[in-house]
This record gives C-alpha cells, structure tokens and sequence, in this order.
C-alpha cells in the first residue's frame, strides 16, 4: 500500500513535470516562429493553430520576453547555442537601428517588416522597462561581446529625465507619464498606481541619478479580503509582470511592504474569489481560476478580483500558471485541472490567451508577453534562471538599493506590510 502511494506520488510528479516542459516548450516556440527572422521583431499575439500567418504588429514588450526566453530554449535544448546567439544579436541591432523611438523611448507598436508605427501609438514608458528587462537577461546571459555592445548601448540612449519631467515642463516631477506621442506629446496620465511599474522605477534608478521620491509616493491603497491583504487586487498580471524579472523575495522597502507576499496574496485572494464564485460562473473553483487582463468574448477588458472587480467569467489562463512562484501547488493543479479537462482550450502555442466557459467561448489567440509572464515563472520556479541573471546586473542591483529594498529577516512569512521602524 505505502509503494502504491509512493508510485502515485512519483507519477502525479513526472507528469506535473512533462506539463511544465511542453508549457515552457510551447512558450519559447512562439518566440521563435513568431518573430521576424530578418529582424527579430517580435508579434504582439498570434493565432493559437498550425496555420501560417504573418500578420500583425509587433510589440516591443514582446520583444523584451523573446531575448529572455532563448537562454531558457538553449538550457533546456529547444534551441540550439549558436542559433539562439544569432537570433539575439540580429535583434539587439535592428532593435537600436530600425526601431522607431524618442529619446531612448520605444513605440509601443511597428510593423515587424517595415518598422513603421502602427495604430498613431505612443512611445510607451512602460512597454519600453519591459523591452529592457529581456535586453538586461540576453546581456547577462550570453557574455558575447556583440550582445554586450547592443544591449550597453541601448541601455545608455534611454533618457529617463525626459519622460519623468514631461521633457523639462514638470521639473518637479516624481513619476513618469505613461507616453509620448508626436500629436499629443506627454500622456497627462503618470505610473503613480501601484501596478507593474516597479520594474519602470528600479531600471530607473539604476541607470539614472534621477529622485526616488517617486518610489514612496505610489499609491498602495490595501484591500482586505477573505483573510489576505493585497494592493489594489484587480487583474493577476499586474502582480506578477515586474516579478518575471526582478526577485522581491526576502525584501522590504524603506515603507515597509514585501511585494513577494503581495504577490502572493494576490494570487490567494484571485482564486478564493474564485472559489466563492459570487457571480455563479461555469467552472469557477479551486482548480479554475485566474482573472487579468485578456481577451473577452466582448474584447479586450481588465478582468480582475478582488478589490477591483470585473468579471465576466473569462479566465487568463497563462496568469493561472504564471502564479506558480508564490502558490505552486495550486497553480500546478491548476494547469493539469486546465489540460485534462478542458482540452478545446488547448494549441501550438498552449492555453490560450482567453477562455469562457459559461459563454462556450476559447479565444483563437495568445498574446507574447502573457506567455512570456508564464514562461519565465515557471523556469524561476524550477532554476531560477530569469530572476539571477536580471539580478547579477550592476545597474538592477543599484535600482534595488536606491528604491530602499532590501533584505529582511522573514520579510516572504511576515504581514504585507510592516511599519517602518
């Protein structure tokens, strides 16, 4: 009896394990077909299917999660060395050649063959920190002297001053506006909400000598629910973005909260809203959960819980998994809940972006950079490989230090937020 449990164990183990690989699998795989092989400009979403396509813009965000998902394709042998190499430099230097931007900045989307910008987007603050994070993991992975003169010099041209101060109208000003566009220059809106900006301001803070005053002003209003607190609630991704990258665990800042229980609760608090199901959705429960920002039946929205709440009964699936850096038990149930009992919601690329039960609705796409979140929190969980190479960086590092993060004893068990001694 005790050698049949053990076997189970060991079975239930392999094939959590075998899932895991054809998730990462999946995910590197859309990194590499789905960007451009003359430049590596990457598609902002994709067909979920074996059918061919070349349309669609690229996103330098998805960009950003293609660089750091070829060392995870190298280490586990989807890729090989010398490919993946060539992918990355060919990138790099389109990337600072063709891409088109504004003072350091990136548009958010180009057509991936001609580089033109697409939709009048803008130059996008955000979606640039997150095109970096995976220059900044490229850089430290390959120690390739072409890498490292691509990566340095697209670190150095961002001005980080001009997006902060409205390009010298707010002198003032502590948070960055979220964009830039030619037609309606500086974005009123700024990054002054707590959400996924703290890799914004801790790249900031470590290629820049700007103020850090900004890092203690963010916003944090606290959301109690069902015995966890959590920062604002609302979509998964937003806990979980900055935190492909960066390693909060163990850490405090100077006010006080540890983001990695943060993130954690968020995670907690997303699928006991779940679980209590208040608004009587299909499937809702334990193993089925995971409200953000994806595609609806309706469009795009910001699904999300607690604290704000959209929900419309479409899950994200990739945000589900992606959770597995603070719950992975439950996330792992998830994903073989997700694989065995839903397989209409299921293609090349993995789960899909959006999938809707109560409506009968699987979204035909998934979208890089809610695959790449899921990616590098799976390979985080298993090696830790994403999150040592973003930290073994000088200017990350710095970043960490001048936002006051630091060490602390049971900062990962303790309360989400301690009161500053």
């Amino acid at each position: 009896m005790i050698l049949s449990l053990l076997s189970l164990s060991v079975i239930r183990c392999l094939m959590s394990d075998a899932l895991l690989d054809e998730l990462e699998h999946k995910a590197v795989l859309y990194f590499w077909e789905r960007s451009n092989e003359k430049n590596g400009f990457t598609r902002d979403r994709a067909v979920n299917s074996d059918q061919p396509g070349d349309a669609g813009v690229a996103s330098c965000a998805a960009v950003g999660f293609a660089l750091a998902a070829y060392p995870i394709g190298v280490e586990r042998y989807w890729v090989s060395r010398k490919e993946a190499l060539e992918r990355t430099r060919l990138t790099l230097r389109h990337l600072n050649a063709d891409w088109p931007s504004s003072h350091g900045f990136l548009y958010h989307f180009i057509d991936p063959f001609t580089s033109a910008r697409q939709w009048n987007c803008e130059v996008s603050s955000i979606d640039t920190s997150i095109c970096l994070a995976g220059v900044i993991v490229a850089e430290q992975y390959w120690h390739d002297p072409q890498v490292s003169r691509e990566a340095r010099a697209f670190e150095k041209r961002i001005d980080w001053k001009w997006m902060l101060t409205d390009g010298g109208k707010e002198p003032a000003a502590v948070h960055f506006s979220m964009g830039w566009s030619p037609e309606h220059e500086f974005i009123p809106n700024r990054w002054n909400h707590f959400d996924e900006n703290k890799m914004l301001y801790i790249q900031a803070y470590g290629f820049s000598s700007i103020t850090t005053a900004g890092w203690d002003k963010i916003e944090r209003p606290l959301v109690h629910y069902k015995g966890v607190d959590v920062i604002t609630g609302g979509p998964l991704f937003m806990h979980q973005m900055s935190e492909s990258f960066y390693d909060f665990k163990g850490k405090r800042d100077r006010l006080g909260f540890s983001y990695s229980v943060e993130s954690r609760n968020a995670a907690l608090a997303n699928r006991q809203y779940c679980i209590e199901n208040p608004l009587k959705m299909k499937s809702y429960g334990p193993s089925f959960w995971g409200l953000s920002a994806c595609d609806t039946p309706t469009g795009y929205a910001a699904n999300g819980a607690p604290g704000w709440i959209h929900d419309d009964g479409t899950i994200t699936p990739t945000s589900a998994v992606a959770s597995i850096q603070w719950l992975p038990t439950e996330a792992l149930e998830f994903a073989t809940t997700m694989r065995s009992d839903h397989p209409q919601a299921w293609g090349r690329y993995g789960f899909p972006n959006g999938y809707n039960p109560t409506k009968g609705w699987v979204d035909k796409e998934v979208i890089g950079i809610d695959l790449g979140m899921m990616l590098l929190a799976i390979e985080n969980t298993r090696t830790g490989m994403p999150l040592k190479l973003s930290m073994s960086h000088p200017a990350i590092t710095r970043g960490f230090e001048r936002a006051g993060l630091h060490k602390i004893k049971g900062a990962d068990s303790g309360p989400l937020h301690m009161s500053a001694k």
